[in-house]
């Protein structure tokens, strides 16, 4: 898992919401496995699809939404990026090493 760039909004808490109203729906579809087709069954497991539609259309909609605001608000394409950063100075022209070479100390 990613984590969130600095400013960016977390999203556990919507995780936390939209996993558990998800394991609900599907425990409530699998006591409907060996239920009755009753029309009261048939509008369980239609109302189990529309939260599930709802549910991905919230998960991505609502953090489409928030994406636009902040760049509405930032007024950039990357609202939840670092700023940009000054370049990096070039070094110096020159830049030559002198090597001397040495003497050997002998015992002569």
């Amino acid at each position: 898992m990613r984590m969130a760039a600095p400013g960016e909004p977390s999203w556990k808490w919507r995780r936390i919401i939209i996993y558990a109203v998800l394991a609900w729906a599907c425990y409530q579809l699998f006591i409907l496995v060996d239920a009755q087709d009753t029309r009261l069954n048939e509008t369980i497991a239609w109302g189990w699809q529309l939260v599930v539609m709802v549910l991905v259309t919230g998960y991505t909609g609502f953090a489409t939404a928030q994406d636009i605001a902040a760049i509405w608000t930032t007024r950039t394409a990357r609202p939840y990026s670092d700023p940009p950063q000054a370049p990096t100075p070039p070094p110096p022209a020159d830049q030559t090493i002198v090597v001397v070479p040495q003497k050997p100390s002998g015992g002569e």
